[in-house]
């Protein structure tokens, strides 16, 4: 009779290491799921906030410069925002005297690389340039890289170079 019980306490017992195994088998699965949907949401938050300042750099009005700047430097940071800051006010002055105007048009975009902190996105812009010289505007393609950073939750642009 000894053997008669022991197959039943064998059989719970071997079932309730399968179940311990599904139950973490499981909960390592949800965990991996949830660090990739954060990595696609990095991913996607870092290109529309690349999308944005490309857009707001290619796009401008001869007499709404200042506030088409201070969407730039709203969403830059570090070497770029002081770079862009201290070249503003004889891009402003070159800008007001022909009377220029830039409208953007963002499209494609594509994340190279990030992690939770930082992103390199490129953006392809084209945009439509008038001034006193081209009533009728002149397109141009941007074709711009950006190194973003994470502070404070929001992408900011650190470094922003036209790569064709």
């Amino acid at each position: 009779m000894k053997a008669a019980r022991k197959g039943p306490v064998v059989l719970a017992w071997a079932l309730s290491v399968l179940v311990l195994v599904a139950l973490v088998g499981a909960t390592l699965s949800v965990v991996a799921l949830r660090g990739q949907e954060t990595r696609k949401s990095d991913r996607e938050s870092a290109m529309k906030a690349a999308r944005q300042l490309a857009l707001d750099f290619t796009t401008y009005n001869y007499q709404s410069w200042d506030a088409d700047a201070q969407r730039v430097l709203d969403d830059s940071t570090g070497q770029f925002k002081e770079e862009f800051k201290s070249a503003s006010d004889s891009v402003k002055t070159e800008v007001t005297a022909n009377k220029a105007t830039s409208k953007g048009d963002v499209k494609e975009a594509a994340v190279v690389s990030n992690d939770k902190d930082s992103a390199q996105v490129l953006v392809i812009v084209n945009a439509v340039v008038t001034n006193t010289a081209s009533k009728d505007g002149v397109e141009r393609r941007y074709r711009i890289k950006l190194d973003l950073v994470r502070e404070k939750n929001r992408w900011l642009t650190a470094d922003f170079k036209v790569v064709g």
